[in-house]
């Protein structure tokens, strides 16, 4: 027994706070894993500390993981918006295309539908989402006229583009109001950065303190518990230690404008 005490005298001197440096994602994982962690030592449940201190945390980890959702949910948003830009810009090569064709018939159909699209021009796909959406919407309601239906048919791949782009279009208006769904319930709660604080003050200058101000060390259910906690924030530390080793990645600039939602 007394090298078992021995054993977690040493945790207490070695058990580090979790890193504030750690990302949002970090210290959610982090906190979602002892909470898991406590509801497994139901010698602890009643514990009059834990108990509530971990009712908080919970709370605070569920609203966390809410707005990495949306977060999330935005990084989707500008995936299908990728997308849209992508096809148009396949669209307009297509058309072209064929309204260069040295075939009289292919150049006429092709010059027809290359002067719908015109209209709009590859250009859309530098606009804003609602902008884009809206010149979308429009040009695949031009190339939907009964009159336009014959030229269509009669050039390979244009009826394939413009069912890509109706799909692209009505994947991205369903993400857009998943996004803005997300974004008004967000408006309500407490920012990623603000949640990630309080679950920092919660781990680092609450949890831990009572740890280490346990007297008994010989209760079996503590010990437990205390080298999980010990375990989990080391395995989180070393991670960040690992990464802040690596050269960090500098993003490229996008000229694309995106709406401002919030």
């Amino acid at each position: 027994m007394r090298i078992i005490i021995n054993h977690f005298l040493k945790i207490f001197i070695r058990m580090k706070p979790l890193r504030t440096s750690a990302r949002i994602t970090e210290v959610a994982d982090t906190s979602s894993r002892l909470s898991i962690l406590f509801s497994r030592e139901t010698a602890l449940a009643k514990d009059v500390i834990l108990k509530p201190l971990f009712a908080e945390i919970e709370t605070l980890t569920q609203q966390l993981s809410e707005a990495i959702k949306s977060d999330r949910t935005l990084s989707e948003l500008d995936a299908i918006d990728t997308t849209r830009d992508e096809l148009i810009r396949r669209m307009s090569k297509i058309l072209q295309g064929y309204a260069a064709s040295p075939i009289e018939a292919l150049q006429r159909s092709g010059s027809k539908l290359n002067a719908v699209f015109e209209k709009y021009g590859v250009g859309i796909a530098r606009e804003n989402y609602a902008v884009e959406s809206a010149h979308i919407e429009s040009l695949l309601k031009d190339f939907s006229e009964a009159s336009l239906s014959t030229d269509i048919s009669a050039l390979t791949g244009v009826t394939e583009i413009i069912s890509m782009l109706t799909n692209a279009q009505k994947d991205f208006n369903n993400h857009r109001v998943t996004y803005e769904q997300a974004v008004a319930q967000k408006s309500s709660q407490l920012k990623p950065n603000e949640l990630k604080k309080l679950l920092l003050q919660r781990i680092n200058h609450s949890l831990l303190p009572y740890l280490k101000t346990l007297k008994s060390l010989n209760n079996e259910p503590y010990l437990h518990f205390i080298e999980g906690v010990h375990q989990i924030i080391l395995s989180t530390n070393s991670a960040i230690a690992a990464r802040s080793k690596k050269t960090p990645h500098t993003p490229s600039p996008t000229d694309k404008p995106k709406d401002n939602f919030w």
